[in-house]
């Protein structure tokens, strides 16, 4: 009898930080969209957590020895804060995809990371994302509402365009530098949760505590 899918540890797998630009073309980026594929015939179910660490407030920092100098090295250190997405239950042979519009400021020039545990398959040999329960993949796009500072640096034309064939769900547009695929996800655990704890315990003192 083959064992339910239930009955293995849920596996959390991670997107790493991905950094949104203020701008995608004309038009500011606004909406995140992940999408949950369920391509079996049972329901599955994730829990969905974006991290999100916003534009620095304050000017840049340059590193010591020069000015704001074309060559000089900046860094930008923003605290992060996690935004609970939901927890979802997918039924069989669906897509759900979970939307969320932000204001202009929220999403301007920051970094996210989208984060998601659940009923994931995890290979045993490589430790990566692959087909057999759940999938999912994210991007970030332009929702197609305006607003905020942004308003007045669109075209008329273009703003009458977009507004007219605007929709409450999707994106007019994907900023593809933010599209991560679910090839593209990597397992947050330091093992590989398919491996049985027997099979983890002999590996470890074989390998001598290197992953």
């Amino acid at each position: 009898m083959s064992m339910d899918h239930r009955s293995k540890k849920q596996v959390t797998i991670t997107t790493g930080p991905i950094y949104v630009p203020p701008i995608n073309i004309f038009v500011p980026n606004d909406k995140l969209i992940v999408t949950l594929k369920n391509p079996t015939h049972k329901k599955l179910q994730a829990t969905v957590t974006l991290g999100l660490c916003p534009s620095p407030d304050s000017s840049p920092s340059p590193c010591a020895g020069g000015g704001y100098v074309n060559n000089s090295v900046q860094t930008f250190e923003v605290n992060e804060t996690d935004i609970h997405l939901g927890t979802f239950k997918v039924d069989p042979m669906t897509c759900l995809r979970i939307e969320r519009t932000f204001d202009n400021f929220e999403l301007f020039d920051s970094v996210i990371r989208i984060t998601a545990t659940g009923d994931f398959e995890i290979c045993k040999d490589s430790c990566q994302p692959i087909c057999g329960l759940l999938e999912i993949s994210s991007v970030v796009g332009f929702s197609g509402s305006f607003g905020g500072p942004f308003a007045t640096a669109v075209p008329a034309e273009m703003t009458a365009l977009y507004q007219a064939y605007y929709t409450s769900s999707g994106v007019l547009g994907t900023d593809e530098q933010t599209h991560v695929r679910y090839a593209e996800y990597v397992l947050c655990d330091t093992h590989c949760p398919c491996d049985s704890d027997s099979d983890s315990s002999s590996s470890s003192s074989s390998s001598d505590g290197h992953y």
